[in-house]
């Protein structure tokens, strides 16, 4: 005789079980009364970057850590995104930005600065083989310049050169390679910065004209933390009277500043653990999203494939839609940065796991929903005239066949959430793509090390596509498709 135990329901304990652990063994938050959590790109040479030996350093860096040396703290460093780092500041996630911000009008409407702890310029930036041509910014009307995302280059030529065709980069990295490929005539950055990196990458730009405009960098905090940009000032101005900001500057810009050492073989296998190493983060993002994913995308599957209990049905049909109709990039940004200002603080792999879960189980409920409608109604009959229940029925007969006609699409939705966690890189989350682009800031090699990152991910996504193709073979033949 069959049972009918409801075995449905193990993969809801399944999913409370998982949120146990998660909420039980994730990491606690941060005390904060007696660290300094500072926040910088680390794609920012030579103010942040990760050196061959995989330390971050830099200008920024050793600003940072003499600066919690006087503030009687241990010094935590958060590395960002820079077109996200403000609103991570707003939202509580660090104390401060030593990160080379220029003040600006706009960013004082939101935050306080320090003292500027130095001062620089935005320069113009050509291409060697134009320097006939371009003498100045004024040689550049209707020409395409590169700048950096969300800099503070960005606003000066929109608003006093609408002549010029401004197109924006993540990275410096991304510039030189249109410089090169010569899809844009220039780029403006600060002068030092672009000295710089022009001299560790030995690219064939050259600088043209004065300097745009000077700017002060400094550090910003809340509003709110008076008393802590006190401390901060305090600790710039003695930095300033012993010297310290002095030696800082002159080991980074001084005529014995070290260039970054070439790469070795040695510092090949350090890249490579990097890489390794992210790519760990990536899967374990990637299996517990898309596990927690299908295990909430069944109940949500039921409910978008039954009106009987129209309100959950219209509820679930809405926060699908939703779901589905919005970016996971802006997805991400809201849950990180968003939810700590209604008290609800994620650490980065808990943002992007529980980001990525909802997304994935909002594509899987529609996969689920479809294999629900293929079975065909005669089967609940049949499985009533054998005396099951509701819950047996769908258990024994409708689940079964609903499961193997979803699962290929199920598969294709499984390797798209696995290209998708690249995307987690915006909230500070040290996967593969984000350990990436901290080599290339520092080797200028894009080209070689994006391919690697593409090849690793091809090696998990193939056999899975394959898997899926095959399965969904295997079904076709057994006629399950035409349930």
């Amino acid at each position: 005789m069959i049972s009918n135990k409801p075995i449905f329901f193990k993969p809801i304990k399944l999913l409370f079980l998982f949120f146990l652990f998660f909420g039980v063994f994730s990491p606690m938050q941060a005390e904060q009364k007696e660290s300094f959590t500072i926040a910088l790109t680390g794609k920012y040479p030579p103010f942040s970057f990760y050196s061959q030996e995989g330390e971050l350093v830099g200008f920024d860096v050793d600003v940072a850590e003499k600066i919690a040396q006087y503030l009687d703290r241990d010094l935590n460093i958060v590395t960002t995104e820079w077109d996200g780092i403000l609103a991570g500041l707003l939202s509580g996630r660090y104390d401060a930005i030593i990160g080379s911000m220029a003040i600006t009008l706009e960013r004082e409407a939101s935050v306080n600065f320090s003292h500027p702890y130095y001062i620089s310029g935005a320069q113009l930036f050509i291409h060697e083989e134009d320097k006939n041509e371009i003498d100045n910014i004024e040689h550049l009307n209707a020409q395409n310049v590169g700048v950096g995302l969300g800099e503070t280059y960005q606003h000066y030529l929109e608003n006093n050169h609408p002549e010029i065709n401004t197109v924006t980069y993540k990275s410096t990295v991304d510039i030189f390679l249109d410089m090169q490929n010569r899809r844009i005539k220039g780029f403006v950055t600060d002068r030092l910065v672009g000295l710089y990196q022009i001299k560790q990458s030995d690219a064939p730009f050259i600088s043209a004209g004065p300097l745009l405009y000077e700017e002060r960098m400094a550090i910003p905090v809340v509003k709110e933390r008076d008393a802590l940009l006190t401390k901060i000032n305090n600790a710039l101005i003695a930095m300033e009277g012993k010297g310290e900001l002095a030696q800082i500057q002159e080991k980074w810009f001084g005529t014995q500043a070290e260039p970054i050492a070439k790469q070795t073989a040695m510092e090949n296998i350090i890249v490579a653990k990097k890489l390794l190493r992210g790519f760990g983060i990536t899967l374990f993002v990637a299996f517990f999203s898309i596990v927690t994913g299908f295990l909430l995308a069944i109940p949500f599957g039921l409910l978008l494939n039954n009106k009987k209990f129209y309100p959950l049905h219209f509820t679930a049909r809405t926060f699908n839609d939703f779901i589905r109709g919005t970016p996971l990039l802006i997805q991400l940004f809201f849950v990180y940065f968003g939810a700590p200002q209604i008290g609800i603080f994620f650490t980065p792999i808990q943002a992007a796991i529980f980001t990525l879960t909802i997304n994935a189980s909002a594509y899987m409920a529609e996969v689920i929903r479809s294999g629900l409608m293929a079975v065909s109604p005669g089967q609940k009959l049949a499985g009533k005239a054998l005396g099951l229940t509701n819950v047996g029925v769908f258990t024994y007969i409708i689940w079964p066949q609903a499961f193997r006609i979803a699962l290929p699409p199920l598969m294709n939705t499984v390797v798209a959430l696995m290209k998708d966690t690249a995307l987690v890189s915006l909230i500070a989350v040290a996967e593969v793509i984000r350990e990436a682009q901290s080599i290339i800031s520092v080797t200028y090699n894009p080209m070689k090390y994006y391919f690697i990152v593409a090849v690793m991910f091809f090696v998990v996504t193939f056999p899975l596509m394959k898997l899926a193709g095959k399965i969904e073979a295997k079904i076709k033949k057994r006629g399950f498709t035409n349930a």
